[in-house]
């Protein structure tokens, strides 16, 4: 017994170090939401994720007053981001409210924000696709496919993703894929200056992963933030309306505007490693503690309504203790008429 005990102690502490670390990942939907076809929703683990920073989703927004304004615009990073994904197949209602819920590693409380798009990008998509770090020659050749690269690597003008891939910045988290993005011809500054990522929370994005898979997620023009447009501030915000047949990308970050105003301040003092400017010998991006601690996992809860069908609902720790206890009483009594016969 005391080796069970030992092992899910373990188990636990483990788990609370991870929930307390960054959640930094490449685009992962999970399993959907909701699929209409079969009226079923999925696992609750997949309506209780997490979100890196409580910035991502503002930082996608076009005017916030930071990183995307009239002078500049960096565009945003998908990391800071979480994607989900659902599917219709009749026009329906659909209402959606995201609650930012507690975090036991000392980040604050998610203002969350979300957008919903047509379609998905390719699972494990990131926005440095085209970084050759690390990778075997045949991980190479699976990732430099006609859609990511054209006819021929290192052919410019031959077509492909990285063609059109502008320039990142040298403090973003993905300035040593710039060596391989203008090989193919990519990396031309665009109008308002190098960029951060690729997404924006408010238009369509075009993202790729390292098989070679490309698509675009078409903005729908619904976006919803806690605490903009009149929403109140509150942990939670809610968007209900009508969607037609077919896959949407459900996309959920912070939107907390003096969180993102720190946020973009700790990722512009990146430095590239191994490197100065573009080349070869860059591997990665060195940032401080403050960009580290700004981008703690926060929790969050999704709930989703469609046509009067309802996601999910947890279970309130107080029911589960309250049943563990009517268990354990009925146990004892069980034992006591045991004893008395």
């Amino acid at each position: 017994m005391r080796n069970k005990s030992l092992i899910v102690g373990s188990l636990c502490a483990l788990a609370l170090t991870l929930a307390a670390g960054v959640a930094s990942a490449h685009v992962g939907y999970g399993s959907e939401l909701y699929n209409q076809t079969t009226n079923t929703f999925g696992a609750l683990n997949n309506f209780t994720p997490t979100a890196s920073s409580n910035a991502g989703w503002i930082s996608g927004m076009s005017n916030n007053g930071v990183n995307r304004t009239g002078t500049i615009d960096t565009l945003a990073d998908t990391h800071n981001n979480r994607f989900r994904f659902f599917t219709l197949d009749q026009n329906s209602t659909v209402s959606i409210t995201v609650t930012g819920t507690a975090n036991t590693n000392g980040a604050s409380v998610l203002n969350p924000g979300f957008s919903i798009f047509s379609g998905l990008v390719p699972a494990s998509s990131h926005d440095g696709v085209g970084d050759l770090n690390g990778l075997t020659p045949t991980q190479i050749a699976t990732l430099q496919s006609n859609a990511m690269v054209g006819t021929a690597p290192n052919t410019p003008g031959d077509g492909g993703h990285l063609q059109s891939v502008p320039e990142f910045a040298t403090w973003s988290p993905f300035f040593d894929a710039m060596d391989e993005i203008t090989a193919e011809g990519g990396g031309t500054v665009d109008a308002l200056g190098a960029n951060w990522g690729v997404y924006q929370a408010d238009g369509n994005f075009t993202m790729g992963n390292n098989n070679g898979l490309v698509s675009t997620a078409t903005f729908t023009g619904n976006a919803v933030g806690d605490g903009h447009n009149g929403d109140a501030l509150d942990n939670q915000v809610t968007w209900t309306g009508n969607l037609g047949p077919g896959t949407y990308s459900l996309v959920i970050g912070g939107a907390n505007s003096s969180d993102l105003a720190s946020l973009f301040t700790a990722v512009q003092a990146g430095t590239p490693i191994g490197c100065t400017g573009v080349s070869t010998t860059c591997n990665g991006t060195a940032y401080g503690t403050d960009y580290t601690n700004l981008r703690l996992a926060r929790n969050m809860f999704i709930e989703m309504n469609v046509n009067g069908n309802v996601s999910p609902v947890p279970v309130p720790a107080a029911v589960y203790l309250f049943g563990s206890g009517l268990i354990g009483l009925a146990g004892m009594a069980r034992r006591k008429m045991a004893a008395k016969a």
